[in-house]
């Protein structure tokens, strides 16, 4: 028998049996009560959330000392203007990132760490990574 978990056929009893759960009764129905719905979150939401925070991007890609190295160029320099790619990475990370850092902490209240808490893990250590090079502590240009 072939398997078509795109569609379903056949494949409730084994894709309930790889998580872990018969094809009648989940065992955990909270879980994956889930699966459905994104805690209130639309397609529409996150697709304005990705526009907003690539063309935030930009600039501080632009502002960046390593890429301005790399591609042998130098951005304008305006007073503060050393703190524009933090500024913006914040406002990126706040704006573009709390999605994911509320999903884990949903995850992570719930004792079942998923996705959520991954990309979250990446984004707050690479912000952190970042913020700590722009003030001194680290010798090295990561934004």
């Amino acid at each position: 028998m072939k398997t078509n978990f795109i569609h379903g056929e056949m494949g409730g009893a084994v894709a309930h049996k790889m998580h872990g759960m018969s094809s009648e009764q989940p065992r955990n129905p909270v879980a994956h009560s889930g699966h459905t719905q994104h805690s209130g979150h639309s397609a529409a939401m996150f697709r304005d959330k990705f526009w907003l925070s690539l063309a935030l991007t930009f600039p501080v890609v632009f502002w960046s000392d390593e890429v301005q190295r790399w591609l042998g160029y130098h951005a304008p320099s305006l007073p503060g203007s050393r703190f524009i790619p933090a500024v913006l990475g914040t406002i990126i990370l706040v704006y573009g990132g709390s999605v994911f850092i509320q999903g884990a902490w949903r995850e992570l209240s719930g004792r079942q760490p998923g996705m959520m808490t991954l990309i979250s893990l990446a984004i707050v250590v690479a912000f952190t990574a970042s913020l700590a090079a722009t003030l001194g502590i680290f010798q090295v240009e990561v934004w």
